[in-house]
């Protein structure tokens, strides 16, 4: 059966910002031609060609989606009956939450992971310092291990999010598939080099922005920090007159500033994918990034960037490196190296991945005919 013989649905999570997952998840519906549901969010930060619908809505549903707490309690409730997903051939999966989801016998679910929830399992070390956060991982860990497994196939943004999948949800490897996240490469260009490095991301703890900032205290270069976040307010108390504060910033000036940077710095904590170090790339600019995560696979050192470790000292150490040495690829090799990521590639490995499960999925009787 051809992939357009069949109904396909998109289920996507929270819908309450425009991030790299939610972009993962516009694509795909896009891709099969399929509707996305998803479960608390802001309708207005949806796409106007992507059709949608929210799961959970109303005045209760309003009061939920302000505490995390709340919404991840509701969802391992009302997510495992979710009556509008039954009536599709196949259900894509993105994100997490609606993972609680118990299909019908024969429906086929595919499962894109951007990564096993962060605080039970490959951040605990770092994050679980309290009891009422292990207290919380592990239940995590008991609840939704056990109610959650029942994906015909899962589907990684990186072989290092494929690595979680096996190792902390004990999925089989063949049961595992690696398609990188999209990329539109082509809406990035490379422009006349100015005179800033350019950090850009959520202003949230996990980003380590501090650590950069922190860095260009004893560097002569500038740095311009684009982004919004709860921890704005903390970094511009913490920059240097050389630190720039723009903002949230348009896709517009996301490409500009990405295109005309001397390099970008990027310092997020043990990065499931990264999406703008690849943007940056497709805009001719080299990364000095962090030594951890996918990061350190992203970058090629001395190639197509610098690597570097978490901490101020060897973030300002990388920038010096990179501001003597600079790197060995040119802006054509960047842009190339970007194109591997694409938004047609990515299409094309997800039709392929859903279309094989489907095939998988059938059930083929043996002994049913005539002796």
């Amino acid at each position: 059966m051809s992939l357009d013989d069949l109904s396909i649905a998109v289920a996507h999570g929270n819908y309450l910002e425009r991030g790299g997952a939610e972009l993962v998840s516009n694509e795909l519906a896009r891709t099969f031609d399929a509707p996305m549901y998803y479960g608390f969010g802001d309708p207005s930060l949806l796409p106007d060609d992507v059709r949608s619908r929210r799961l959970f809505d109303g005045p209760a549903a309003d009061l939920l989606q302000r505490s995390i707490f709340l919404r991840d309690l509701y969802y391992a409730w009302g997510a495992q009956r979710v009556p509008e997903l039954t009536k599709y051939d196949a259900v894509v999966l993105s994100k997490n939450e609606l993972s609680w989801y118990v299909p019908e016998d024969e429906q086929v679910l595919v499962h894109y992971i951007h990564s096993t929830p962060r605080v039970p399992y490959d951040l605990f070390q770092q994050r679980a310092d309290s009891l009422p956060t292990r207290l919380y991982a592990f239940a995590a860990r008991t609840l939704f291990l056990q109610n959650t497994n029942y994906p015909d196939r899962f589907v990684a943004n990186s072989e290092l999010v494929a690595r979680r999948v096996r190792r902390y949800w004990g999925v089989p490897e063949e049961k595992v598939t690696v398609v990188y996240p999209p990329v539109d490469v082509s809406q990035f260009e490379p422009r006349e080099t100015a005179d800033y490095y350019l950090t850009y991301s959520r202003l949230i703890p996990e980003k380590r922005m501090d650590a950069v900032v922190k860095a260009f205290r004893r560097l002569d270069e500038r740095l311009v920090v684009g982004g919004a976040g709860p921890e704005r307010e903390r970094l511009e108390e913490l920059a240097p007159a050389n630190v720039e504060f723009v903002g949230y910033m348009s896709e517009a000036e996301k490409r500009r500033r990405l295109g005309e940077a001397k390099a970008l710095v990027y310092n997020a904590m043990n990065e499931d994918f990264g999406l703008v170090p690849i943007e940056a790339f497709a805009s001719g600019t080299p990364v000095v990034g962090v030594r951890e995560g996918y990061t350190k696979y992203q970058i090629r050192d001395g190639e197509n960037g610098v690597l570097m470790d978490p901490d101020p000292r060897s973030v300002r150490e990388a920038v010096e490196r990179f501001e003597r040495d600079g790197v060995e690829w040119g802006t054509d090799d960047l842009v190339a190296f970007a194109e591997r990521f694409g938004l047609e590639r990515f299409r094309e490995e997800m039709r392929e991945v859903v279309a094989e499960t489907v095939d998988d999925a059938r059930i083929v009787v043996n002994g049913g005919g005539r002796p």
